[in-house]
């Protein structure tokens, strides 16, 4: 999980840090002042000193106050994202299933026709009428095609009306 600092919480410890550094200098003036013994300089010193330390102090209460507040919007906010990763996760799941549902072959494997009566009976009476016209004819081979396109064999038997069907593969 990474955690992002926000402004208030940065400025607190980068605040606390810069005062921290700034003390050194009025500290080591004291120490030198000291060595000498010259007590006006060291009260100077020691007063800057105390200033720069107060204002670090400072500075890291704000960081320690902001930190928790700005934890908490950190949380709302991954769990905001979470939600919206979900959400897409989702929309793109019901997408993928609403493609593969359009892509389903909606035609079934096999070819199926139904004669109704009208055309059965059509056909009966167009058949005997072609009969009486048509000189007897030799059978013929009639070829068709699997839906895979391999040929079919369809040979009309002489004596019945049965037919063979070879399939070439």
């Amino acid at each position: 999980m990474v955690i992002y600092m926000k402004a208030g919480s940065m400025e607190g410890l980068i605040g606390a840090s810069i005062n921290t550094k700034i003390s050194r200098t009025p500290m080591r003036v004291f120490k030198e002042a000291e060595l000498r013994g010259d007590t006006e300089t060291m009260k100077r010193a020691m007063g800057y000193v105390r200033e720069y330390q107060d204002k670090a102090q400072e500075c890291s209460d704000r960081a320690q106050e902001a930190l928790p507040k700005e934890l908490e919007e950190e949380r709302r906010e991954q769990e905001a994202r979470r939600q919206q990763a979900l959400e897409r996760r989702k929309e793109t799941k019901e997408y993928v299933e609403k493609v593969q549902e359009n892509n389903k072959p909606d035609t079934p494997k096999e070819d199926n026709v139904t004669i109704s009566e009208e055309g059965k009976v059509s056909l009966k009476n167009n058949s005997q009428t072609e009969e009486a016209d048509a000189p007897a004819a030799e059978p013929a081979d009639v070829k068709m095609y699997t839906s895979e396109g391999k040929p079919v064999l369809i040979e009309a038997a002489a004596e019945s009306g049965d037919k063979k069907v070879d399939i070439k593969g």
